[in-house]
C-alpha cells in the first residue's frame, strides 16, 4: 500500500480523459495533473483510492519538448484550464489521443478513422460566456471559479479566455457590488450566488445575469443601472431565481432589472437571439467549423427530411435547413423552443418546424404520423443520449446519423450501442471548441450498414 504524501519517481505513459498524466506507482495507476507524456516526474501522493492514486508534481526530471510555463497566474489553482503547460499543437495531439482511447477502451471501436483535431489560429479570448461564482475576499465582493478539488473560491480567473471589455466589466461589477454591500449566498444564507456574462461576438453587446437564491439587495435596480452606465456595452441585466443549492444552476424564473433580456449573436450567415437560459456554444469561430462539418456529414441533396434532436435554440437546424427539404427540431426546454422559432423567423427560414418535448417520445409519434427521417442529428449534453432515443433511432432506421458530442466517454458508449443496431461509424472529426482545457468536441458521421431502400 502506497502512503499518502510520500514521494515517488513516475514515468508518464498516457493521459486521462481530464488531461492528467497517467503512470504507475508499483501496481497502482496514478493520475498526475500537469504531467506530460514520456516525462519523468517526482510526484507526491495527494489522494489514495482503492483502484487508483492521485499525485502532485514536485519536480520534472525529464521534460516534454512542448512544455511551457503557463501564461495564466492562477492556472495552478483555478481549475478552469488543464493544458496551459503545453504548446497549443501539443494540446491538440492530447485531445486526439483522448478521443481515440475512449473509442477503443469504452466503445470497442478499433480502426475508426479519427481525423486530426481542428484547432484555432488564435486560441485566446474565444469565450462568449463566463459563469462566475460570487464570494467575499478581504471584505470585497469577488467573481471567480471554484478551486480545483475543493469548494473554495479562487478570487481570480483566467483573463486570457475573455475579451478585454469583459475582463474590465468583471472588475467594475465587483466594485459596484462591494459598494452596495450586497448579500452573498453562503451555505447558511441566501443571496447572490452566481453571475453569468454573455457577450455577442458579432455586436459586442453584453447581457449580465445575477443568479440568486434569495434577495441580495434592496437596491438591485440601481445596481443594474450603474453597471449599464459604467459599461455601455451592457444592454441588459437580468435576475434569475433558483433556491435549490444543487442541480441546474439557473432556475425557471427570470426577470429583467435593466435594459433588455436578450442579445443577438451570429454564426455563419445566421443571427440568433440569446436569452439568459439559452444554450449557445461558447466559441463562435469553432461553432461555425463544427456546424459546417455537420452539414457535410448529413450528405443532403435538398430532398431529405431531417430530425434534429436536442435542437436547443435551433442553431444546427438552421444550418441543415440550407440543404434539406424539411428539418424538424425537437427540444425539451420550452423557452428554447420559443427562441428557435423566433430565430427561424428572424433568418427567414421556412422549412423548419420546432417541437417541444423529449425526442425519444416524439420521434416514434412522428413516425406513426408518416414522417420518415432520412437523417437524424443529435447534440446531447455531457451525459450523452437517453438510451430510449438510441432505441428509437435504430427502430426508425434513418440512412445517416450525425452525432455532435462534448464528452468522448459517453460518445463512445452511445456509438457502441448504435453499431450493435445496424450502424457503422464512418469518421470522427474532433474540433477544439475549448482551447487550454482538456475538453474536446467531436462530430461523427454514421451510416446504416444496409440501406432501407433495398
Amino acid at each position: 500500500m502506497q502512503k499518502q504524501n510520500k514521494v515517488y519517481k513516475v514515468t508518464i505513459t498516457g493521459y486521462s480523459h481530464e488531461g492528467a498524466g497517467v503512470g504507475r506507482v508499483g501496481e497502482q495507476v496514478i493520475f498526475v495533473p500537469g504531467a506530460l507524456l514520456d516525462e519523468e516526474v517526482l510526484v507526491e501522493i495527494t489522494e489514495r483510492h482503492k483502484r487508483f492514486l492521485k499525485g502532485r508534481v514536485l519536480e520534472v526530471i525529464k521534460k516534454h519538448g512542448q512544455r511551457l510555463t503557463p501564461p495564466c497566474e492562477v492556472y495552478a489553482s483555478c481549475g478552469g484550464c488543464q493544458l496551459q503547460h503545453i504548446a497549443y499543437q501539443g494540446q491538440l495531439e492530447i485531445k486526439e489521443r483522448i478521443v481515440k482511447e475512449a473509442l477503443t477502451r469504452i466503445g470497442g471501436l478499433d480502426g475508426v478513422p479519427v481525423q486530426p483535431v481542428l484547432g484555432m489560429k488564435n486560441p485566446w479570448a474565444y469565450r462568449n460566456k463566463g459563469h462566475f461564482r460570487v464570494g467575499i475576499s478581504q471584505g470585497k465582493v469577488k467573481l471567480g471559479f471554484v478551486e480545483e478539488g475543493s469548494h473554495d473560491l479562487v478570487s481570480q480567473y483566467c483573463q486570457h479566455l475573455f475579451s478585454p471589455q469583459v475582463t474590465a466589466l468583471i472588475s467594475s461589477i465587483e466594485d459596484i457590488l462591494t459598494d452596495y454591500k450586497v448579500k452573498v449566498a453562503t451555505k447558511e444564507e441566501k443571496g447572490l450566488r452566481h453571475v453569468v456574462i454573455r457577450e455577442s461576438k458579432a455586436t459586442g453587446e453584453i447581457l449580465v445575469v445575477f443568479i440568486i437564491s434569495g434577495e441580495f439587495s434592496a437596491h438591485k435596480e440601481m445596481i443594474a443601472r450603474e453597471i449599464c452606465h459604467k459599461t455601455p456595452a451592457v444592454v441588459g441585466i437580468c435576475q434569475n431565481f433558483n433556491p435549490k443549492p444543487v442541480g441546474e444552476v439557473m432556475g425557471k424564473k427570470t426577470t429583467v432589472l435593466s435594459g433588455k433580456g436578450e442579445i443577438e449573436d451570429r454564426i455563419g450567415s445566421f443571427t440568433f437571439t440569446i436569452s439568459p437560459r439559452s444554450f449557445f456554444q461558447v466559441n463562435n469561430i469553432q461553432t461555425e467549423v463544427l456546424y459546417e462539418k455537420a452539414l457535410a456529414y448529413a450528405g443532403l441533396s435538398g430532398k431529405e427530411t431531417v430530425i434534429d434532436a436536442y435542437c436547443g435554440i435551433g442553431t444546427i437546424s438552421l444550418f441543415l435547413a440550407q440543404k434539406a427539404q424539411k428539418v424538424m427540431g425537437i427540444e425539451y426546454v420550452a423557452e428554447a423552443v420559443k427562441d428557435a422559432q423566433l430565430n427561424a423567423q428572424r433568418n427567414d427560414v421556412n422549412n423548419v418546424q420546432f417541437l417541444q418535448g423529449e425526442a425519444e417520445v416524439l420521434i416514434p409519434q412522428l413516425v406513426k404520423k408518416g414522417v420518415e427521417p432520412d437523417v437524424v442529428v443529435v447534440d446531447p449534453p455531457r451525459k450523452g443520449c437517453d438510451p430510449r432515443l438510441l432505441e428509437s433511432i435504430i427502430a426508425v432506421k434513418p440512412e445517416r446519423v450525425v452525432y455532435v458530442s462534448c464528452n468522448p466517454a459517453t460518445l463512445a458508449r452511445d456509438l457502441k450501442y448504435l453499431t450493435t443496431g445496424g450502424y457503422q461509424v464512418q469518421e470522427v472529426q474532433p474540433v477544439d471548441m475549448f482551447p487550454w482545457t482538456a475538453h474536446v468536441e467531436c462530430i461523427i458521421q454514421i451510416k446504416r450498414a444496409e440501406s432501407r431502400m433495398k
